[in-house]
């Protein structure tokens, strides 16, 4: 991998993390403030709801208190009538009662907290007091069989001015009363403000700017998505010239039978001043068809004369040139010769040329490059569907967390907002409904955002190794979905990997799960974990309807066994499946111990 790879790569790891991240704290602190805002709302109304229960019955033991008042009355009368009949007894009893709830009326009177309202029913109290016992002592009097006419007249009397400071005193109790409901009404009617402004404050600053950074995200995935299509093409170049280093290599060795020999010698101009049979042979010509000057053989050729020159020039100043010569001989074949020039210390300056015939390694090296091109190419275009593949799955995890997050998150806050909407303070028994189906709601909404992280990056992992992480996930996707997934360690692994065989681990088993609810229609699947010295097993089965395994694109399950396959490999493991139809599937999973 290239540096300018590696830092693309990186770059799109941070960019996603950064979203993930920042996606997560954003939408918990959202629902964080509309909870604690329903809560308190909620207090509030449960705290209004006793006091209004304290209040209504104290006005309904004031109303009662109006009616033992008149009913006293109406028995004096009668007694008076007739001292015989069964209205003493009524009479009596209608006393006592009077008696303890007024009582009870002057014991409520120290539990009002505003001082202006408590100290107003204490002054009508009071005097409502006063005539009260007037009429309680006149009836007890009459009960005694005292004949005196005018106690009934007294009670009377009495019994109307009771009446007045108690309707006084009911009308207080009353006021206050609506004085509390109209503050708890203002109350939830600023909290049921305050939380839609909260809720416009997220969509505006929280909400929309999170969907800016997701949408910036993907555009930087499918950058980088093109970047690789151009790596692709230059890992084809690279493996090209690999192979060519390769093939020149191998076929480089020198044998006995191939040394270098003087093939002659040149003076400072270029003039031979002496060819070797060595040289004849290679060009297969005639002895008097040797060449008189290096010019002269090898600008036809095709080479400069500049070229030429600076070659001579570096050897006259001793400095050796090393190279290969592409001339044809005699009968027009093209022949290679490697050759070193380097001069000769005489009294007169001398070239001396020095090389070999090259032909026959080059033109092993062309058969073998032709042997190979196809092994090459073969192996050029796994590396070009593996990276497709890997773009694909990418494309695809996008796809499902934008599904994820729309089909689920969305519509859920968008439910939480009508709720929200719909309630109507006026009405508090269905506005308490309405509370506790918003509740329920953002319980959802924290169930799925919950699901949503654990699927992206499962913190488990990182924190506790694979066998805490596949029994939570067996515990979150048997809690989400319609199939019972258990795991068993059978035997008892606690051992940890590195990061990134722990992670393909998790994919590996992660993929094969959500191949058997999508695919084979399973109610049941379990993941057995076992190991030994050297391996470690993980077996994944379900109950479902099974596939043909020499047909396996027909279940759309190609891609995501390859990617398994693929994952296994990255961590020196390998993967098996058995699978037939109506018998369901098993997916054996092997990771060398060794390898941690």
């Amino acid at each position: 991998m290239t540096k300018q790879d590696s830092s693309q790569s990186t770059l799109t790891s941070k960019i996603e993390k950064l979203s993930i991240n920042k996606l997560w704290s954003l939408y918990f602190i959202a629902i964080t403030v509309i909870i604690l805002l329903i809560t308190f709302s909620q207090v509030i109304n449960y705290s209004f709801s006793e006091r209004q229960s304290v209040d209504a019955d104290i006005i309904n033991k004031a109303g009662r208190q109006r009616m033992l008042s008149q009913k006293i009355t109406k028995c004096v009368l009668l007694f008076q009538l007739d001292k015989q009949g069964s209205y003493k007894k009524e009479l009596s009893f209608a006393l006592n009662e009077w008696e303890l709830s007024h009582i009870e009326l002057g014991r409520h009177n120290d539990e009002i907290q505003n001082s202006i309202v408590k100290a107003e029913a204490d002054e009508l109290y009071s005097k409502m007091h006063t005539f009260q016992q007037k009429v309680f002592e006149n009836a007890h009097k009459l009960l005694n069989n005292e004949t005196d006419s005018t106690l009934t007249q007294e009670v009377l009397d009495n019994e109307a001015y009771y009446l007045i400071y108690m309707d006084q005193l009911v009308g207080v109790y009353s006021d206050y009363a609506n004085q509390k409901l109209n503050v708890v009404q203002n109350t939830s009617l600023l909290l049921f403000l305050i939380t839609l402004t909260i809720l416009f404050f997220e969509l505006a600053y929280v909400f929309r700017p999170t969907a800016r950074r997701i949408k910036k995200t993907i555009q930087e995935l499918e950058k980088t998505k093109n970047i690789n299509h151009e790596k692709i093409q230059e890992v084809d170049q690279l493996y090209r010239s690999l192979g060519q280093a390769y093939q020149h290599l191998s076929e480089s060795k020198e044998t006995d039978e191939n040394l270098h020999v003087v093939l002659g010698k040149v003076n400072d101009e270029g003039d031979f001043i002496e060819t070797s049979e060595n040289l004849i042979d290679i060009l297969k010509i005639e002895e008097n068809e040797t060449p008189r000057n290096i010019f002269h053989w090898l600008i036809p050729e095709g080479y400069k004369e500049e070229m030429i020159r600076e070659i001579l020039d570096s050897a006259l100043n001793e400095e050796t040139w090393m190279g290969n010569l592409k001339v044809t001989d005699e009968d027009g074949d093209f022949v290679w010769i490697e050759i070193i020039i380097t001069k000769v210390h005489k009294d007169k300056p001398e070239i001396l040329i020095v090389g070999r015939d090259t032909t026959d390694q080059k033109e092993s090296e062309e058969r073998s490059k032709e042997i190979n091109q196809e092994e090459i190419d073969k192996h050029i275009e796994t590396q070009k569907s593996r990276s497709l593949l890997i773009l694909k799955g990418q494309e695809e995890e996008r796809g499902r967390i934008s599904k994820d997050i729309h089909d689920g998150i969305g519509q859920l806050l968008t439910a939480l907002k009508f709720s929200l909407e719909s309630i109507n303070l006026a009405q508090a028994k269905l506005s308490s409904q309405k509370l506790k189906e918003s509740k329920k709601l953002l319980k959802n909404i924290i169930r799925e955002v919950r699901r949503v992280s654990f699927n992206l990056s499962p913190n488990t992992l990182g924190d506790y190794g694979i066998n805490a992480v596949l029994t939570r996930f067996a515990s979150e996707t048997s809690r989400l979905s319609d199939v019972n997934v258990t795991f068993n360690n059978k035997s008892d692994f606690n051992k940890r990997f590195e990061r990134h065989i722990e992670t393909n681990i998790y994919r590996i088993v992660q993929e094969a799960v959500n191949n058997a609810i999508k695919y084979s229609k399973a109610a049941q699947v379990e993941i057995d974990l076992i190991h030994d010295f050297e391996m470690l097993y993980i077996s994944i089965k379900d109950n479902g309807d099974g596939f043909d395994t020499d047909n396996i694109e027909i279940h759309g399950g190609g891609n995501g066994l390859l990617n398994m396959k693929e994952r296994a490999g990255f961590v020196g493991g390998s993967i098996e499946v058995t699978s037939s139809i109506g018998k369901g599937t098993t997916i054996s999973v092997e990771v060398p111990i060794e390898e941690v």
